[in-house]
């Protein structure tokens, strides 16, 4: 019944499916419907990024635990030096929005590096305005040393994904990341819905909040205890 019921379902959806495109949905979702010990969102999108967000948080509490050996250095240091390095001599505020940090929070971790003399600062000579930041020998040890304690964590989490797999991976989120990191650098005094609109335009973005709303509904009527049971 369960596979007559999602069949149909399915079919009314997708009337020109084959039984093989079917029989690959149902099984991606059974297996979705085991993520998360069972808390698995109502939407394909939502359990994507759930499962990149945990992840995520996931390697930040084992980089801070690899941290430990350097008392005092914190996370997001890292990531402003490992920038910095790459990006050469670069301006403050490149530095803040490349790493999505609020402009206080980003001038602090900068201020605080500079104060450990892991950076050294100098006047833009192109904009008075601006000061230009790179890292200092010193900032450049502690890197190095940083990014073999980080390789622990990653190591750990990733060490036995085919690497095959992993490029799949890259190729497939690349572009993702690199439109976003251009679409962050610009939203600057823009609200998330004023970014949805400009990137789905109304008529889509309506649509999909109510396909969402619908999914919500189902979901939450399917984790309601049945009374007859």
């Amino acid at each position: 019944m369960k596979l007559i019921s999602a069949w149909e379902a399915y079919a009314r959806k997708s009337p020109n499916a084959s039984a093989t495109e079917f029989c690959m949905h149902f099984l991606a979702q059974e297996s979705n419907n085991q993520l998360f010990s069972g808390l698995t969102p109502p939407d394909l999108d939502t359990v994507f990024a759930k499962l990149i967000g945990r992840l995520a948080g996931m390697q930040t509490v084992y980089s801070k635990m690899a941290l430990q050996e350097i008392p005092g250095f914190e996370l997001e240091w890292f990531y402003f030096l490992s920038s910095i390095y790459h990006l050469k001599e670069v301006k403050k505020t490149q530095i803040i929005q490349y790493n999505f940090t609020e402009q206080t929070t980003g001038i602090d971790i900068l201020n605080k590096l500079k104060t450990q003399g892991f950076i050294t600062e100098r006047p833009d000579l192109e904009d008075k305005r601006a000061k230009l930041v790179s890292l200092t020998k010193t900032g450049e040890q502690v890197l190095f040393r940083i990014y073999q304690l980080l390789h622990k964590p990653t190591l750990l989490m990733y060490h036995d994904i085919d690497p095959t797999d992993k490029q799949v991976v890259i190729n497939i989120l690349k572009n993702t990341e690199q439109k976003h990191q251009e679409l962050l650098s610009g939203a600057r005094n823009k609200s998330l819905d004023e970014l949805l609109t400009a990137e789905l335009g109304e008529e889509k973005l309506a649509a999909l909040a109510q396909a969402q709303q619908q999914r919500i509904s189902q979901f939450s009527d399917a984790k309601r205890p049945n009374k007859h049971q």
